[in-house]
């Protein structure tokens, strides 16, 4: 998630594939095939093409994801280094006790050293940060980010006044970061793997 390029080539793979963020997908999916100038009506059979191999039904209006698309003039984000400092850690310790809370509060921590503001507020996709933590939506929203809020690591923050990410499928949230952002420390985040990230850091 923090990495597109990498989140773009495992669902190529057929990797990591959860329906529940498929139009994130189908967006992702639509950006890459515009950087490798594909046309419109290619980047659609592409695509129909991946969802067939790969038994996936898709629900949305590919053209208007492919027009978004080529209108975007952003390119796949690549090449971001992520760092967690052993006081990262610590705080996020010092407030959560469940590994679902502590996991959406690293993932969360990471998003926002990656892609936060000056405010060290950031847009983010409920769906899309479920699928990469592997948590249940509803419980993801209804209880660990819920704590998340309750125990000030994050704060709701007002969206900004052209915000729409587009590639969220309409369910993305913004939140500001409480807690000390630095992108510093000793563990690294390594091909989006939160999972992998977290085992290194909390032991």
């Amino acid at each position: 998630m923090i990495n597109e390029v990498t989140e773009v080539k495992n669902y190529l793979d057929g990797r990591c594939v959860n329906k529940k963020n498929l139009y994130r997908i189908c967006c992702l999916l639509a950006k890459w095939h515009k950087e490798q100038g594909l046309s419109h009506a290619e980047i659609r059979a592409a695509i129909f093409a991946w969802a067939k191999s790969y038994r996936i039904y898709i629900k949305y209006n590919l053209n208007s994801i492919i027009y978004r698309a080529m209108e975007d003039k952003s390119g796949l984000r690549d090449d971001i280094t992520v760092r967690v400092s052993s006081g990262d850690i610590a705080e996020i310790n010092s407030r959560f006790d469940s590994r679902g809370t502590k996991l959406t509060a690293l993932a969360m921590l990471c998003y926002a050293k990656a892609y936060a503001d000056g405010e060290k507020s950031f847009d983010i996709p409920v769906a899309s940060l479920s699928a990469w933590v592997n948590i249940d939506k509803g419980n993801l929203s209804g209880r660990h980010i819920r704590e998340l809020l309750d125990f000030g690591y994050i704060s709701k923050a007002l969206p900004p006044e052209n915000g729409y990410v587009w590639n969220s499928g309409g369910d993305k949230s913004r939140y500001r970061m409480c807690a000390e952002v630095q992108n510093i420390g000793e563990y690294e985040l390594r091909d989006n793997n939160i999972q992998e990230l977290y085992a290194e850091a909390f032991g």
